[in-house]
């Protein structure tokens, strides 16, 4: 039986389009990333596929997600991508695959974020980089006292507003190369990581 923190996603996905965009943060990410023709690029955890248009003409595309109802919703909106049903902690690609991989709002939503973290690291071939785009807490001490106090509710329905996903990309064996405030004040952000 499909877990809440999986069927969730395909309750959300016919309605995800009209609630979450975010283009200008998907776009800038997409700028830093500075993909070229003929790399290929990961777009792990997918949603219904809002990057997709995005991505610049002659890379190919490879996206994932593992709510079959957000699949669907991608499939619409590329016919070049190969897009299919994974799960990000556990990607079926080999090692040293891509050039790229997008994590745009997926390391707060999955369970174990270390993992997704280092399986985006397992398929990087030497040299590429890594463009998060996710909301995460930055900076010395705790989180405000508003973010602690929403946190359960929002982990319940989606997301981990209080993640330290920086330092979980150090575990994973990154090194942070760029990272900006994308939007609400910093609590949406921008990082380009390559592996150390």
């Amino acid at each position: 039986m499909m877990s809440w923190k999986t069927r969730r996603w395909d309750l959300y996905a016919p309605h995800y389009d009209k609630l979450i965009g975010f283009e200008p943060s998907r776009r800038r990410s997409l700028e830093l990333a500075a993909l070229q023709p003929g790399e290929r690029l990961l777009v792990d955890g997918c949603g219904t596929g809002l990057d997709l248009p995005l991505i610049p003409a002659g890379v190919e595309v490879d996206a994932v997600d593992l709510s079959p109802g957000m699949v669907e919703q991608a499939r619409r909106k590329s016919a070049a991508a190969r897009i299919q049903v994974m799960d990000a902690q556990q990607l079926a690609f080999p090692d040293a695959t891509f050039d790229c991989v997008l994590l745009h709002l997926i390391v707060a939503i999955v369970p174990e974020p270390l993992r997704c973290l280092r399986e985006a690291a397992r398929v990087l071939k030497p040299g590429g980089r890594v463009m998060l785009f996710d909301k995460y807490f930055h900076g010395p001490g705790q989180p405000r006292l508003i973010r602690r106090l929403l946190n359960p509710l929002m982990k319940f329905l989606a997301t981990d507003l209080n993640l330290r996903t920086l330092d979980l990309a150090a575990q994973a064996g990154f090194r942070v190369v760029h990272e900006e405030a994308a939007m609400l004040n910093g609590m949406f952000r921008i990082a380009r990581l390559e592996k150390r």
